[in-house]
Formats: structure tokens, C-alpha cells, sequence
């Protein structure tokens, strides 16, 4: 069984990460309300565009972005599950044809240690932080 501390190791880990998008991402998109509170709960403090939420079509969310955040960098954090891939990839090659500048290295580095965890939603990154209290 892993110790407390070792949970401790992965939370500061995850919020060095998320720190650091703070200094290098103008924006985030995630899926909806949860994930966003988990991330802000982590200390993000840019701003944060809910995909699902939006209720917008696709297109017009696509165009909303690129409108706001044409030349800048920033991140898709959506859920690291077959569907999540797919619909980041999706917008991922949509927003970078409108002149948005991904940054992929934050969705690998958080995908990689979570998915070490078993952890395929962001807003299950919370449980991270409830076995490093125990």
C-alpha cells in the first residue's frame, strides 16, 4: 500500500504543474464545472473555458476561442479516457488551424501521472489530495 507520503509527493508534483501553467498558458479548456473547481482547487489561476458547458456548437466554441486566443498558448485538459483523447485531438488540430498555439507538454505530463494512479477524469485528481491527508 502506497503511504501518505507518497501521495504527498504526487500533489506537490501537481501543483508545481499547475503553477507553471500559470506563468506559460493564457487559457485551459476542460470539460465542465468539476474539473475546473479541481484545477482551481490545485491552485490554477488563468482563465478556464468549459468545452461541455459552453453550450455552444463545436464550431462556434472552436471560433470563440480562436477569436480570444489567436497567437497565444494554451492548454486541453480534457479527460484522458478514449473520448476525452479524441475530442482533444479534435480540437487540438481545429484551434491550431486558427493561429491557437497548444501546448501539449502540461495534457502529457498530468496524463502520464495520473494515469500511473489509475486517474483517467481530472476532477478524480482530488482523490490524489485526499490519500496524501490521511
Amino acid at each position: 500500500m502506497k503511504s501518505f507520503r507518497y501521495y504527498l509527493e504526487i500533489l506537490n508534483e501537481i501543483k508545481s504543474i499547475i503553477e507553471k501553467m500559470n506563468y506559460s498558458l493564457s487559457m485551459v479548456i476542460v470539460e465542465g464545472r468539476n474539473d475546473e473547481k479541481v484545477l482551481r482547487e490545485f491552485g490554477l489561476k488563468i482563465p478556464v473555458y468549459r468545452f461541455r458547458e459552453s453550450g455552444l456548437p463545436n464550431f462556434e466554441f472552436i471560433d470563440e476561442i480562436a477569436k480570444k486566443f489567436k497567437g497565444k498558448y494554451i492548454t486541453i485538459l480534457l479527460d484522458f479516457d478514449k473520448k476525452g483523447n479524441e475530442m482533444s485531438n479534435y480540437l487540438s488540430r481545429e484551434l491550431e488551424s486558427k493561429g491557437v498555439k497548444i501546448d501539449y507538454y502540461f495534457r502529457n505530463i498530468l496524463r502520464e501521472l495520473m494515469i500511473k494512479e489509475g486517474i483517467r477524469h481530472i476532477e478524480e485528481i482530488i482523490a490524489i489530495k485526499r490519500k496524501s491527508e490521511i
